[in-house]
C-alpha cells in the first residue's frame, strides 16, 4: 500500500468516525419521532409532546438561531470530537501539524468550541431571567400615593427607577428587566362575593354528580362562574369519562341547595370522547392531533350549561389554551384563546378554536389561570437579579391554613365594570410573614393579542394590617359569640377559605360535614359590622346536638368595635357571663389586635 493510499484510508476513517460522532444523536431523535408518528399514529399526544419537547430543549425558534444552552453543549462536545479527529488524521497520515490547512482547521474548530461554551454560559445565566423579562413586560406595580411613603415591600424596585411616560408608568426600573410602577391605589372594584367554599363545592359535586359507571368528577375542572346578579354565581365541574366511557356532561351547583343539576351529552348533542378516555375515546389525543401547537393545563378546563334549565340545557366544555413560543434562548407560554367543545348527532366532538374572545362572550374565564400563576411568580424579577437573590423581592400566595387548598386566582366579578378578574392576595416572598401586602388582579374574561396586563396593587405600610390567620381567629370568635358554637379554623376545620371582596372586606365560609352552612363577612380593620348569614335556617353544631337559632340579620348584628376602642371598664379578665354583648365584642377585638401585633413583630431568638 502506497503512502497516498495510507493517507486516503486515514482520512476516510477519520471522516466516518466524525460522522458517527456528530450524527448518532440526531439519527436517534429521528427514529424516535418515526416510531411515535408511524407506530403510534392516532395518538396525537405522542407527536405533540415530542415536538414541543424538542422545541423547548433545543430549538425554541425552530432552528439553530437562538438555540438553547443544551444545543450548544451538544455542539461543543461535537466540536471537541472534531478536534480529536483532526489531530488523529494529521498524526496518522504523516501530514503533521505544520501544514497550513491543518493549523487553520484546528484554530477554527477551537474557536468554535469557545464560542459554543460562551453561548452555553450566557444561556444558562439568563435562562430564568429571560422568562422574567417576558412576563414583566405585561406587569404593572400600582403603589399608593402619599401616606407613609413607598411601601417597604416594593422598595427594591422603586429605589432604582427613572421617570416614565406618566400614562402607563410613572416610574420605570433601571434594571435589565422591564419594571413599570404606577402611582395609583387599588380601584374600588367591589367584587361580587361567593356563597360557598371551594371545599364545599368539591364535596357537593363529587358526591351528587354522575349517573354512569366509569364517570368521575374532573377535579381540576371545578370552577366558580360569577353571575351578573348578586349571589347568582354557580359552581360547575366536568363529568369526565374513563377508558371507553365517554364524557357524561357538566354538573352545576348553586352553592346553597343540597341538589346538583346536570346537563348531559345526549340525543343530537352526544359526545363520544373523554379527557381520561383511552384509544379512540381519548379527547386529549384528538385535540393534540387537530391543534398540535396548543397546550393547556387541567385547571384551565371548565364547563357550563347553555340554557336556563340544566336538565334540558346543552353542556359546553371550554379549554383556555396557551401556545409555546420561542423567546430568546428558551420557550415561554403565551395565552392563545379557547377551544369550545360541544356535542353532535354522531357523537363526534364539535371543536371550535377561537383565538380571540371578548368580554361577555363566555360565562367564565377565557384567560388561562396557569399563565396567571407564571406571571405572578415572575414578578420577583422586576428589580433585577440582585433584588431577587439578595433582597428576596417578590410576592407569593398566602400559606394560611384556611386557604391551604385554594390560596388564590379567585375568579370574581366586579360590580363596577361587570368584568371577571382573577384576584390573588399576596404576601412577601421568602418571608415567614403572612401579612397581605398586595393583590394581584388580572382581567379574566378577555383573551387574544398576547398577555393580559397583571396589576399588583401594593398596600401601604400604614394601611390596616390584614393577616388571614388573625381574620380567621376573629371570625371564629364572632361565630361563638353569636351562636354559642365553637368551630375550628384551617384546613379540615369548619371555617375555611377566606376570599376578598369589596374594599378591605373578606368572606369566610363555615362548612359542616362538607357543606357550607354559613358565611361571615368581616373587614380587615374591624370597622365594619360583621355579617353572619345562615344559608339553611338554623345553625347546626358540628358534633350534633340542638341547633342554635339563626343569627340576626346584618342590620341588627352587634357592631364590631372600631380600632382604638377601649376594653370594658370591668376588665376582660373577669367572668364573661357578666359582660354585655358590646363589652364582650370589645374584648374579642382587643385580643385580636394584640395577636395581630405579635404576628407582625419578629419572634425573639431562641437560646
Amino acid at each position: 500500500m502506497t503512502e497516498r493510499d495510507v493517507r486516503r484510508s486515514v482520512v476516510r476513517n477519520g471522516l466516518v468516525a466524525l460522522a458517527v460522532w456528530w450524527l448518532w444523536m440526531p439519527l436517534v431523535a429521528v427514529v424516535v419521532w418515526l416510531v411515535k408518528h408511524l407506530v403510534f399514529g392516532g395518538f396525537g399526544q405522542q407527536d405533540q409532546s415530542y415536538v414541543l419537547l424538542l422545541q423547548q430543549e433545543l430549538f425554541p425558534h425552530g432552528g439553530v438561531l437562538d438555540a438553547t444552552p443544551l444545543f450548544w453543549i451538544w455542539a461543543a462536545v461535537g466540536l471537541c470530537g472534531t478536534v480529536g479527529a483532526v489531530v488523529y488524521v494529521a498524526g496518522e497520515s504523516g501530514a503533521g501539524f505544520g501544514g497550513r490547512w491543518v493549523r487553520l482547521a484546528l484554530v477554527v474548530t477551537v474557536l468554535a468550541v469557545v464560542g459554543s461554551l460562551v453561548r452555553v454560559g450566557t444561556g444558562l445565566w439568563d435562562d430564568d431571567k429571560d422568562a422574567g423579562r417576558f412576563y414583566a413586560a405585561a406587569t404593572v406595580l400600582d403603589v399608593p400615593e402619599g401616606g407613609a411613603g413607598t411601601p417597604r415591600s416594593v422598595l427594591p424596585v422603586t429605589e432604582h427607577t427613572r421617570p416614565g411616560d406618566g400614562v402607563r408608568c410613572d416610574l420605570v426600573g433601571t434594571a435589565d428587566v422591564p419594571a413599570c410602577v404606577k402611582t395609583a391605589p387599588m380601584p374600588d372594584f367591589d367584587f361580587e362575593a361567593r356563597t360557598a367554599s371551594y371545599a364545599a363545592a368539591t364535596k357537593a359535586l363529587t358526591d351528587s354528580a354522575g349517573l354512569t359507571s366509569g364517570v368521575h368528577l374532573m377535579g381540576h375542572s371545578l370552577h366558580y362562574l360569577p353571575d351578573a346578579s348578586q349571589g347568582g354565581g354557580v359552581w360547575t365541574a366536568v363529568l369526565d369519562g374513563s377508558g371507553e366511557q365517554p364524557m357524561e356532561g357538566v354538573a352545576v351547583w348553586d352553592g346553597r341547595s343540597n341538589s346538583v343539576a346536570t346537563c348531559a351529552f345526549r340525543g343530537d348533542h352526544a359526545f363520544g370522547r373523554a379527557f381520561a378516555g383511552s384509544g379512540a375515546v381519548s379527547l386529549r389525543n384528538l385535540l393534540a392531533e387537530r391543534f398540535p401547537e396548543l397546550v393547556y393545563s387541567d385547571q384551565d378546563i371548565w364547563g357550563y350549561c347553555d340554557g336556563a334549565d340544566p336538565r334540558t340545557a346543552r353542556p359546553v366544555v371550554v379549554v383556555s389554551v396557551a401556545r409555546q413560543i420561542g423567546w430568546r434562548q428558551r420557550t415561554v407560554l403565551e395565552p392563545a384563546g379557547v377551544l369550545v367543545l360541544r356535542g353532535s348527532p354522531d357523537g363526534r366532538p364539535a371543536v371550535t378554536y377561537r383565538a380571540e374572545v371578548a368580554p361577555g362572550e363566555l360565562p367564565g374565564a377565557v384567560y388561562p389561570a396557569s399563565v396567571v400563576r407564571d406571571q405572578i411568580h415572575e414578578v420577583q424579577w422586576l428589580g433585577g437579579r440582585g433584588a431577587k437573590d439578595d433582597r428576596g423581592f417578590g410576592y407569593d400566595h398566602t400559606s394560611a391554613a384556611t386557604n391551604a387548598g385554594n390560596p388564590g386566582e379567585f375568579l370574581l366579578r366586579s360590580k363596577a365594570d361587570g368584568h371577571l378578574y382573577y384576584v390573588t392576595p399576596l404576601v412577601p416572598r421568602e418571608s415567614s410573614s403572612q401579612l397581605v401586602v398586595g393583590y394581584a388582579v388580572l382581567q379574566a374574561d378577555r383573551a387574544g393579542g398576547g398577555l393580559n396586563e397583571l396589576h399588583v396593587y401594593v398596600r401601604g405600610d400604614d394601611a390596616p394590617s390584614v393577616n388571614l390567620d388573625v381574620l380567621a381567629s376573629r371570625m371564629v370568635s364572632y361565630m361563638a359569640q353569636q351562636t354559642s358554637i365553637t368551630i375550628s379554623a384551617g384546613q379540615g376545620g369548619a371555617l375555611q377559605e377566606l376570599v376578598p371582596f369589596g374594599r378591605d372586606m373578606w368572606r369566610g365560609f363555615v362548612d359542616f360535614n362538607g357543606q357550607t352552612q354559613d358565611y361571615i363577612d368581616l373587614s380587615g380593620d374591624a370597622t365594619v359590622t360583621p355579617n353572619l348569614v345562615s344559608l339553611n335556617g338554623s345553625i347546626t353544631p358540628p358534633g350534633g346536638g340542638q341547633p342554635a337559632p339563626a343569627p340576626a340579620p346584618a342590620s341588627t348584628a352587634t357592631p364590631a368595635p372600631a380600632p382604638g376602642a377601649s376594653a370594658p371598664t370591668g376588665g376582660c379578665g373577669g367572668d364573661p357571663g357578666q359582660l354585655t354583648t358590646g363589652q364582650l365584642a370589645a374584648c374579642v377585638a382587643e385580643l385580636s389586635r394584640q395577636l395581630q401585633g405579635r404576628v407582625q413583630d419578629p419572634a425573639p431568638a431562641r437560646p
